[in-house]
Order: C-alpha cells, then sequence, then structure tokens
C-alpha cells in the first residue's frame, strides 16, 4: 500500500483507466514509536498541603492513592500556578504564559483587550491538538472554564469548546463550578441529564472516572497500541464541599484542634517527609484570620465541621483516582501511561471568615450567620448544602506558604505535582526542588512524548512556546532549574521570579476586600505605584517571612525592571483592578437580549443563553396539550433548589413557584386540576420593589391563583442551570417534585416578555455578581 503525506501531495499514478493507475492513501497521524499515554489530573483550589504526601494537614488527611502515584513518581517542591483557575488551565494546554493566550482572569471577566478578552488564539494550539495530529486519541472529562460565558449556547461557536480545541470527546461541565450531587453535565456539544441522582447514591467525581475508563476501554479494544490523552480535571475540591455521609463521618473529630494547631503540626510534618525545608517558617496569622483560641465553642463546632467536609471530599476524590490507577493496572495500561496530577491554584478563602453554608446565599447578599450554620451542621456535605469553609482552613491547606488563591505570594501560587511514569524515573519517591511553572507542562509532555511542535496547524502559523520543559528533572535531582524566569499577576497583584529571587506586590483594591472580607487596610484602588514591593530568596524562604527589600533595592529594582520588560511582552498590560466596570462591560456576543423571547418545543438553555428576568417584571405564557389521563411535570423552570421559578402540573393542578435561595418557595396555585385538551397557562410577575412581586397565575386567560413574593435571588440562581421548558433537569425548583419531573403533555409554544421598569440591578448586586463569578473560578 501506498502512502503519502498530505502537504506533498498526491504520490500515486492517475491514467486513463483503473488499469492504467496507482492508488496512493492520505498517510494517517502515528504517533512516535514508544509514545506513553499521558494523563493529565487536575484538582480545584487545592492546597500544597492537602494531600497526604504534602504533609496531609498534621497528617489527619488521607489521599492513600495519591500517595501511592507520589511514590511511585515524583513530587515537585517548587512547582507554581498562575494561581487561579482558567488562567492556570490555559497555561497549561497551550504551553503558553496566560495573558499571551488572552485569559488573564475567569471567562465571565473579560475584558477587550488581547491579554484579558478569553478568546485563545489559532496560534496556540492547545496540547491536545498537537497530541490528536500525532496520533494520539484526546479526551477531556471534568471541568472546563476556558469557553467565553457568551458562547456556552446552542447559538455557539464552538470553536472553542473542547471539540473545537483539538478533544475528540469531552463529557464534564463548561463553568467554572457545580454541583457534585446534581451538576450541570455536557458530552460533547451539548447538554445531558447526570446519569443519577444524589437519593441513589450518585456523585459527580465517580461518574467521571467511569466516563474515562468507558472511553480508554473503548479505545484500547479497538485500537490497544495507540495510544491516548486524558485530562482529567475533577470539580473537586472546589466550592461546593459535597462528599458522601460515611466519607464525612471517617473524619469527626480529626480537626477539633483548629487551624493554628494543624498549621503548626503540618510544617513539622513537610520538613519530616522532606517536602519543605529545615529552614521553613511558619508565618503569621493571615489577615483577616483570627486566632483559633480567640473563637467561640459555636464558632469551633461549625469550623470543624467545615473541614471535616472538605477533608471528605479530598478523600473521596482520592478513591476516584484510585479506581481509575487500578483500571490501569487491569488493562496492562499502567507501565505505558504518564501521569501528571497537579493543583489548579493554592486553597480558596472565598469562604470568608465564617465559612458559607450556600454559596448562593453569599452570592445573592443574604450569608448566613453562624447560628443559622449551626442549624444545618449535620447536613453539612449533602444535597441540601453548598459549603465553603471558614478562610483560616485555606490558610492551613496552603502551609507554610502565605495568602491565597488568587493572590501572587505563594499561597496563591505554590502547587503540589505529582509526576508518575513506571520505568522512567531514577528514583522514585524522589522530590524536585527546581522551580518551575505550569506554562512548562505543555513543553514537558512533547519532549517526553517525542511529539514536536507543529510550526502550522490546521492552517495556523503557531507561535512559539513560551514554557521550559523540565523533563530534565526526572532523572537528575541535582540539576540546576532551567527556567529563567517567570512573571505572574492576578488582580494586580504582581510578582517574578528570577534565579532564586522572588519580588512580590500585594495590591490593597476593594478585590482584596471581596476576598478576605472588611480589613482595615489602606486601599488604592487604580494606583500601582503605591504598591510596596516586597523581596525574598524563595529558595531558603518559602513561606516568605524575610523581606530583603530594604537590605537588596539594586536587586529588587532588576526585577521591578524585568516585570515591567516581561508585562509589555506577553499581553499584560494594562494592569486592571476594577470590579464593576469590568463586570458590566459589553462583550460581543452572537445574541442580544430582547423584549420578546419565543421558544417552540422541548429544550434546556445555559445561564447565558436565558431571558434574563431576575428581579424585573415579565410574563410566561405557554401553550400546552394535556393528555387524556391527566397532565403532570414542569412546563417552564429556571434555576434549581438555590433558587429560581417554575410553572408546572402537579396533581393535575396548575402552580407557579418562585423559589428563594431554598429557604422559601413563594406558590401559587389553581384550586382545580387542568382538564385534558389545549390550553394556554400563563404567569404574570410584576415587580413591586427591588426584590419583591406578585404573580398571578392564569389559565386561558381567567385567573386561578395569585401570590405575594417577598424575596427574590438578586444575582443568580445557579452557575449555569438556566432556562428549561418541558423538565427541570438537575436540582429541583420547587422540592415538592423530583428532577426531572418532565411534562407528561405537549408543549407547543413558550413565551417569555421582559418588561423594563426601573433601574436594574443596584451597584451592590453587580458588586455580588462579582462575588458570584469569582465562586465559579
Amino acid at each position: 500500500m501506498r502512502w503519502y503525506d498530505p502537504a506533498d501531495g498526491f504520490s500515486g499514478e492517475i491514467g486513463r483507466t483503473f488499469a492504467e493507475s496507482t492508488p496512493a492513501w492520505p498517510r494517517l497521524p502515528v504517533a512516535p514509536e514508544g509514545a506513553p499515554n499521558v494523563i493529565v489530573i487536575v484538582l480545584d483550589d487545592l492546597g500544597f498541603a492537602q494531600l497526604g504526601c504534602y504533609g496531609g494537614l498534621g497528617g489527619r488527611l488521607e489521599t492513600p492513592h495519591i500517595d501511592e502515584l507520589a511514590a511511585t513518581g515524583l513530587r515537585y517542591q517548587n512547582f507554581h500556578t498562575t494561581a487561579l483557575c482558567s488562567p492556570t488551565r490555559a497555561a497549561l494546554l497551550t504551553g503558553r504564559n496566560h495573558h499571551s493566550v488572552g485569559v488573564a482572569l475567569i471567562m465571565e471577566r473579560a475584558t477587550g483587550y488581547p491579554g484579558y478578552n478569553g478568546r485563545i488564539p489559532k496560534d496556540s494550539a492547545m496540547i491536545s491538538a498537537v497530541l490528536r495530529e500525532s496520533g494520539y486519541n484526546t479526551m477531556a472529562v471534568g471541568k472546563w472554564h476556558l469557553t467565553p460565558d457568551e458562547h456556552t449556547t446552542p447559538a455557539g461557536p464552538y470553536d472553542l469548546w473542547p471539540l473545537g480545541q483539538g478533544f475528540e470527546r469531552f463529557y464534564g461541565f463548561l463553568s467554572g463550578a457545580t454541583s457534585q450531587w446534581e451538576p450541570d453535565l455536557w458530552e460533547d456539544n451539548h447538554l445531558v441529564e447526570p446519569p443519577g441522582r444524589p437519593e441513589d447514591g450518585y456523585h459527580l467525581g465517580a461518574d467521571l472516572v467511569d466516563k474515562a475508563k468507558d472511553w480508554i476501554a473503548a479505545q484500547k479494544a479497538v485500537a490497544p497500541s495507540k495510544p491516548f490523552f486524558l485530562y482529567l480535571s475533577f470539580g473537586a475540591v472546589h466550592t461546593p464541599h459535597h462528599a458522601p455521609q460515611e466519607y464525612i463521618d471517617r473524619y469527626r473529630g480529626a480537626f477539633d484542634a483548629g487551624w493554628d494547631v494543624v498549621r503548626s503540626e503540618t510544617l513539622a510534618r513537610q520538613k519530616e517527609i522532606g517536602i519543605m525545608p529545615e529552614s521553613a517558617e511558619l508565618p503569621p496569622l493571615n489577615p483577616g484570620v483570627k486566632a483559633w483560641d480567640a473563637l467561640s465553642d459555636d464558632q469551633h463546632r461549625l469550623f470543624a465541621r467545615q473541614m471535616e467536609a472538605f477533608a471528605a471530599f479530598t478523600t473521596h476524590t482520592d478513591d476516584q483516582i484510585g479506581r481509575l490507577m487500578e483500571f490501569l493496572d487491569v488493562t496492562g495500561s499502567r507501565e505505558s501511561t504518564m501521569i501528571l496530577l497537579l493543583s489548579d491554584n493554592g486553597a480558596s478563602a472565598e469562604g470568608g471568615q465564617n465559612g458559607l453554608l450556600s454559596q448562593w446565599s453569599y452570592i445573592n447578599l443574604e450569608p448566613e450567620s453562624v447560628e443559622t450554620m449551626l442549624e444545618h451542621i449535620d447536613d453539612w456535605g449533602s444535597p441540601s448544602t453548598h459549603p465553603h469553609y471558614a478562610s483560616g482552613w485555606a490558610m492551613a491547606g496552603n502551609t507554610p506558604n502565605r495568602m491565597y488563591k488568587a493572590f501572587v505570594h505563594e499561597g496563591g501560587t505554590r502547587d503540589p505535582l505529582i509526576v508518575s511514569w513506571p520505568g522512567h524515573i531514577a528514583d522514585p519517591g524522589g522530590i524536585r526542588t527546581q522551580f518551575h511553572h505550569v506554562v512548562d507542562i505543555t513543553p514537558t509532555i512533547l519532549e517526553l512524548t517525542g511529539v514536536a511542535r507543529p510550526d502550522t496547524l490546521a492552517g495556523h502559523p503557531q507561535s512559539p512556546l513560551e514554557g521550559t520543559s523540565f523533563a530534565y528533572t526526572l532523572n537528575d535531582a541535582a540539576a540546576p532549574t532551567r527556567k529563567d524566569r517567570q512573571y505572574f499577576e492576578m488582580f494586580g497583584h504582581r510578582a517574578i521570579w528570577a534565579g532564586g529571587w522572588k519580588a512580590v506586590a500585594l495590591h490593597w483594591s476593594k478585590a482584596v476586600l471581596q476576598r478576605l472580607g472588611q480589613i482595615d487596610h489602606e486601599l488604592h484602588d487604580g494606583d500601582w505605584d503605591a504598591d510596596r514591593w516586597e523581596l525574598y530568596r524563595i529558595d531558603e524562604d518559602p513561606a516568605e517571612m524575610h523581606d530583603l527589600a530594604a537590605t537588596h533595592p539594586e536587586k529588587l529594582k532588576e526585577l521591578v525592571d524585568l516585570w515591567w520588560r516581561d508585562a509589555q511582552k506577553y499581553n499584560v498590560l494594562p494592569l486592571d483592578d476594577r470590579l464593576l466596570a469590568r463586570l458590566i462591560a459589553r462583550r460581543p456576543a452572537v445574541f442580544e437580549p430582547r423584549d420578546v423571547y419565543t421558544f417552540h418545543g422541548r429544550l434546556r438553555l445555559t445561564r447565558a443563553g436565558s431571558p434574563d428576568v431576575r428581579n424585573r417584571s415579565h410574563t410566561i405564557t405557554a401553550d400546552i396539550v394535556v393528555p387524556d389521563l391527566g397532565g403532570e411535570g414542569v412546563i417552564v423552570s429556571n434555576g434549581g433548589a438555590d433558587g429560581g421559578y417554575a410553572l408546572c402540573l402537579l396533581e393535575g393542578r396548575l402552580h407557579y413557584i418562585s423559589n428563594f435561595l431554598g429557604r422559601a418557595h413563594s406558590v401559587a396555585s389553581s384550586g382545580h386540576a387542568v382538564s385534558p385538551g389545549p390550553h394556554t397557562v400563563s404567569v404574570e410577575f410584576e415587580r413591586t420593589g427591588q426584590r419583591a412581586a406578585h404573580a398571578r397565575l392564569l389559565l386561558d386567560g381567567e385567573p386561578v391563583g395569585e401570590v405575594e413574593i417577598p424575596r427574590t435571588n438578586p444575582v443568580a440562581f445557579a452557575a449555569a442551570e438556566g432556562l428549561g421548558i418541558g423538565s427541570d433537569a438537575t436540582s429541583p425548583v420547587w422540592p415538592d417534585y423530583h428532577s426531572p419531573f418532565r411534562f407528561t403533555g405537549t408543549i407547543s409554544k413558550v413565551t417569555i416578555a421582559v418588561y423594563d421598569d426601573g433601574p436594574l440591578p443596584t451597584l451592590r448586586d453587580a458588586a455580588a455578581q462579582h462575588r458570584a463569578d469569582m465562586l465559579r473560578q
């Protein structure tokens, strides 16, 4: 059989007839001989000290399967990320700095500058596309969060979805966070319903691993010698901290000593296992965190339970990774598979000083008190909660590093990295201390697989990679780092590492208070000249305890000047710390908001593609046919258990439900069952206050029920769940029915008319929307 490279043209011979001709076939991509399978596992919001093999919070937190990966591979002690979700993922998958590919922040905060627009350019192809064109099968499972929010609708465009970025299959969620019990799920380019319910034992972490195993098994059944690339990005351990009760029970009392004791014992353990040098010190408490002994007994009890749920979530995720490793062993694939496991940023302080029972209460300006949270302490981590822990636990989780996710001190950027590849590491169980960064992962994978970076891909000339391969470290623990330098920028915070030195400046703006709570500190929004640069010998002082700026001013100036040069080179400018202006900035979309929306048949839309009726007068009208035996089910819904609305038939009667944060359900109901046959049902929602309304329920134009609605969610119903016609697909708006509660009749048309009836939303609500987007990172 004759082959030819498509770029070189047909190499056969063409005569007048087939008898006078010689066929040839375009050559299929074939991976380099011996190229391994590659699995990249990304954990979300996991702090440096929260894996057993990195200290395990003083030995309390159990991750035996990840520890086993470390025992057969390497732990990197000086590995760094961008400090935030989407930027880290963009740098990881492209091998370019996050600003270089337009992902300075999460997708929802994009602005119209090259480093900030959220559109990864075609000249920066992801490693999935490079490996696919080099003979790999490619699969992405889990969290994505690299598609512009306004693109996540059935109108697309789809080029920045996983399948448009080189992955042949995708199963997971597009947004930054989702419920582990009732997730928003996509398969390839379409929404799907979870394959199980929480009452039946469903949990997203297990589902993701099931899907990965199924796809690997199917691929190997057909082409056992063809390598695969699996990008497995868990929603864990990002809020909500959801875990099965039996896992939570395992940790009862484990954290009663509090975060001060846990921090101290963690650092001691890190030194004992060699992941931190003996010179490492424990820094003072982060701003806004109180000493454990200064808290009340009620706070002790609540905060300890918060950490128990987080630990359970982590161990449950570890067990899912163990299931995947067992599968690789059983199928004989483990020896030929290179595995990289990392976190996308440091532990998150977004739970605030007291933690959260529900992130949606916080987002919608109704955070729960400690007393209210204690009333639900026995439900912590269950489907009825969307919890987060207090910031003191995030501080402990980053031990010994200062600050948190979204800051460029070490607590935001220094993260675990484990590399395991049986037979290819000289000292399994070893520790590597060379400085490296998430942008270095793609160059490393390319070197170790033998795949060359293409000059052109899909007709697009490719920009140079900006990372530095750390393949040399696999068999040389003592080699000096080949990394020259690395800049950092996040929310205006700035840092640069070069030659073992680190200069860092915390930018005190309103964005800091959004994360840490009210702290008495002078703010200087928009003024970066007021920032105070600090200077550290980071290899000797990983906790950034000894500021050398005063004694080494020349070195500090050298690094600060270098930061500005890199900022210009990598699209970091303009610096921007605005909150509200970035929130309301117009972004190009394939559709514009309108006054009347018309829908035909059944469908599901994301939040981004749904009519925005929050705190606005509107009318919902549906033309339906009730079957002869009577109708049941949801006609129209938006949101879920934490807020939203639904129009449904239950026990034959027509109901409209407005759900405020899952705390109160305002219901208008018809007094009789709706008869079989065609009907027009509608709801007139009249706004009567900033967050109050009156709803009138109509059947064939006649009023059949009404209700006063004292409170509505002003900012968000859910992370991604939007309009549903014919079902309430994930979590139920009304606890009187169980999702998806599909309508048993016919829905021919739904019309939603939205009215302009006053200023919307308030600036306070806009600030809360910023908090909502940050919790979706």
